[in-house]
């Protein structure tokens, strides 16, 4: 349903949301952990770099680290960066000309789906995944994670300044 972009990239930012804020992640670690291309994994990261989801720092203890807490990062914002969210609203049945005036036979059961699917992912969090992957049954874990995973019950310091 997403592009590999956006599959490795929130692969990724769930795995960087489970590691202490402060530590800077190599992409190699990243993408052995999650057995993707480093090189494909670097540009995906770099672009949420620019985009301010992710900070980078380079050099020796240099890498990638969350740029805003994972409590402030939807799965939506990560997607919209690195894929053309308008196909979402394109006819499901390849009509050129598809809307409520101008309905395909799918259009009513689309949109519906379609619609909820967007508000899902509006309203999951990196933080939300971040919990999820702690619970899964044999899920790697990031050696900057080790001791220094953050409480994942309680809001990042963003969320009280915040609300």
């Amino acid at each position: 349903m997403f592009s590999q972009a956006s599959e490795y990239a929130l692969r990724a930012l769930t795995e960087l949301a489970r590691c202490d804020p402060q530590e800077w992640v190599l992409t190699s670690q990243l993408a052995k952990l999650l057995d993707v291309p480093v090189h494909y994994l670097a540009k995906v990261l770099q672009t949420l770099a620019r985009r301010g989801i992710l900070e980078s720092q380079r050099g020796r203890q240099g890498g990638f680290r969350l740029g805003m807490s994972p409590d402030n990062v939807s799965a939506y914002d990560v997607v919209r960066e690195l894929d053309d969210i308008r196909s979402l609203e394109s006819c499901i049945m390849g009509e050129n000309d598809c809307s409520d005036d101008t309905a395909c036979p799918l259009h009513a059961l689309w949109k519906t789906v379609r619609d909820e699917f967007v508000d899902a992912l509006q309203n999951t969090t990196l933080r939300d995944l971040a919990e999820f992957q702690e619970t899964r049954p044999g899920s790697g874990r990031l050696a900057a994670v080790k001791s220094k995973l953050p409480d994942l019950g309680r809001p990042g310091p963003d969320a009280a300044a915040s609300g």
